[in-house]
């Protein structure tokens, strides 16, 4: 009923702490439920998990990589103990604080007709796009930054990921916005250029989240 699902939450999380009791009295391995969007988990977290692997060899990590509104979904649900999410939270049962800052570079094919040259607002706008799924995190604050300064976007294809995406702009399939972070190597080898335009540096902030019933680990 009703009742049981308000205290459904407050009843997991205290079988959790009961759990984390036990196992600190136990002297088990100290496990940890992560949830991540696709992006940070693909590119910010493996050298993170490393480093916390070495300082604690016994630590059994579960990470959930999903687009950020089902990160968001399983933290409510207690399925997570904390989530790494690239857009921010409004779900009245989580708490969320910034965890960094991350840069979005729009871009193409190094032999696209806007690459090496000025391209103006009206003309980027009108550009094939290539965005994320909705509900990723990416496609939410990519609408946020360019959207002002565009007014629309033409999006001519949605892909649910942001390796597929930025091969696709590689092959001259049209134009994108990702995190700088996830087309780097792509940037270096010179097979995708950021294109000149007059948007202002866009910027995003990444989010952690845990729920307001779960103590901090």
């Amino acid at each position: 009923n009703e009742h049981g699902r308000t205290l459904l939450p407050r009843a997991r999380a205290l079988l959790d702490e009961a759990a984390a009791l036990q196992d600190l009295f136990g002297e088990a391995a100290l496990s940890l439920r992560l949830g991540a969007s696709t992006t940070i988990a693909n590119y910010l977290l493996p050298q993170r998990l490393a480093a916390l692997r070495q300082r604690w060899p016994q630590c059994r990590v579960s990470l959930q990589v999903a687009n950020t509104r089902d990160i968001v979904a399983a933290v409510a649900a207690l399925q997570a103990d904390f989530g790494l999410i690239e857009g921010p939270c409004h779900h009245p049962a989580l708490h969320s604080l910034p965890w960094q800052q991350d840069e979005l570079l729009v871009f193409a094919a190094a032999n696209h007709p806007l690459a090496g040259r000025q391209v103006g607002l009206a003309e980027l706008a009108a550009a094939p796009w290539l965005l994320r799924e909705a509900g990723s995190g990416t496609r939410e604050e990519v609408e946020r930054v360019l959207l002002p300064h565009l007014g629309s976007l033409n999006v001519e294809m949605e892909l649910g990921d942001s390796e597929a995406i930025k091969r696709a702009v590689a092959a001259g399939l049209g134009v994108s916005c990702l995190s700088r972070r996830v087309v780097a190597e792509l940037l270096d080898s010179g097979a995708l250029v950021p294109l000149q335009t007059a948007l202002p540096l866009l910027q995003r902030t990444l989010w952690c989240i845990r729920h307001r019933d779960k103590a901090p680990g």
